[in-house]
């Protein structure tokens, strides 16, 4: 398992890259282990750069990708809120843009099916591309399955066998990508001037800003802002015609890009220079910026560190909530382990009876989490506290959270 140094940007292969967080050497967030694996589990260092030409963040180390894939554990459906999300979306693409059911549909990044499951029974034009297992999961035979990773050559043999689609979604996915030329490529390749490209993905400014430093893992390669994607696409004839600032999405708060053909049938909107300026006067490209939210991190860990470690001197037993992959970077962060927090309550069939990477917290259903008499759960998927203050067991129970970010508190 090779893992490469990053010598240029991924998207202008400036070679002007500036290091400006460095949170250790972590293992995979989302290489959840079984017992007999944990004294073989590997660690790589977790480290940021800023291009100072385009802007764009990314680790300073590329993973093998392969290799995080082909152990993947991440189910989206397991998520109701998440689920709740994606109904959302398409409930919402159908009814602004007047999808039809004759329509072709493709989803990048499908994972389990838990965007396009969505889209009305009368719809049947629906693709998914998927490289890792959890297409196994998807039920709905009208979903046609692509198991690969997309990039121009995927696209190829796509235009073989499909038609060029009216829609196509890539929610916390592009983050993922290494080779984001050659995917915006292929994107290129497929659409023509009615195709619309959706993408989610975790918005830079968000996470400097409130310093959320747990959006930060092997898995997520590149930290995007409105600047150096635009002239990602613009490389490829594609523009961004308009965005929409979300208070929650897979990972917390989001930015959603609408994309198309500079000869489509779309007009853009005047909002996006407004924020492309914003930007640039924020300090997208100047690394004072990036230092600074290096700094407020460090600050940040050893405040959430403090409210558990006074819990835990005054005896009482703490937990975490929800096994999720920017948990897991919190935990790896805290340098907490398995003596401070005994278990880590799941949803996920496939993580259940497994180990947190890094920390080899043992994970339980949630269930069994209820029957422990946890007192405290730092709710390590803190983007949806309202969903779990609401619905939790745990918390009907009596118990309370320790909500980490973006600012640390017990609720």
């Amino acid at each position: 398992m090779r893992n490469e140094i990053l010598k240029r940007c991924r998207i202008c292969f400036s070679k002007k890259l500036a290091g400006y967080l460095n949170l250790g050497n972590q293992p995979f967030s989302n290489s959840f282990l079984n017992y007999k694996d944990i004294k073989k589990e590997k660690k790589f260092p977790l480290k940021l750069v800023i291009c100072k030409n385009c802007g764009l963040s990314q680790l300073s180390i590329i993973p093998n990708t392969k290799f995080i894939f082909s152990k993947y554990d991440y189910l989206s459906s397991s998520s109701k809120a998440l689920t709740d999300h994606y109904k959302k979306l398409v409930n919402k693409l159908v009814r602004k843009y007047k999808i039809l059911p004759k329509d072709s549909i493709l989803d990048i990044g499908c994972n389990d099916g838990v965007l396009l499951n969505h889209y009305p029974k009368n719809f049947k034009n629906i693709i998914g591309i998927e490289p890792s297992d959890a297409v196994k999961k998807i039920k709905q035979k009208r979903i046609k399955l692509v198991k690969n990773f997309f990039n121009f050559k995927t696209s190829e043999k796509y235009l073989k066998k499909y038609s060029k689609p009216r829609i196509i979604t890539i929610t916390n996915v592009l983050a993922q990508i290494h080779n984001l030329n050659d995917l915006v490529k292929g994107l290129n390749n497929i659409t023509d001037k009615k195709s619309l490209i959706v993408i989610e993905f975790p918005y830079l400014l968000h996470m400097v800003n409130k310093c959320l430093f747990d959006l930060i893992y092997h898995e997520h390669l590149s930290y995007f802002s409105l600047t150096p994607l635009k002239f990602l696409f613009a490389k490829f004839n594609i523009k961004i015609i308009n965005f929409e600032k979300l208070d929650m999405g897979a990972s917390g708060p989001a930015l959603r890009l609408f994309l198309a053909r500079k000869n489509s049938i779309y007009k853009t909107a005047k909002k996006i220079s407004k924020q492309l300026q914003h930007e640039k006067v924020w300090g997208i490209k100047k690394i004072k910026r990036y230092v600074l939210f290096g700094k407020k991190t460090q600050t940040k860990i050893k405040k959430i560190k403090k409210i558990i470690n006074l819990k835990y001197n005054r005896g009482f037993k703490i937990g975490c909530f929800t096994a999720s992959s920017k948990g897991n970077t919190m935990l790896n962060c805290l340098n907490l382990n398995k003596q401070i927090i005994k278990f880590a309550s799941e949803n996920n069939m496939k993580k259940i009876g497994k180990f947190t990477p890094g920390t080899h917290i043992k994970i339980i259903s949630d269930r069994d989490f209820c029957k422990k008499k946890i007192d405290y759960a730092i709710l390590l998927s803190w983007n949806y506290k309202k969903f779990f203050l609401l619905n939790s067991m745990f918390i009907k129970k009596g118990g309370k959270f320790i909500i980490p970010l973006p600012t640390p508190h017990i609720e």
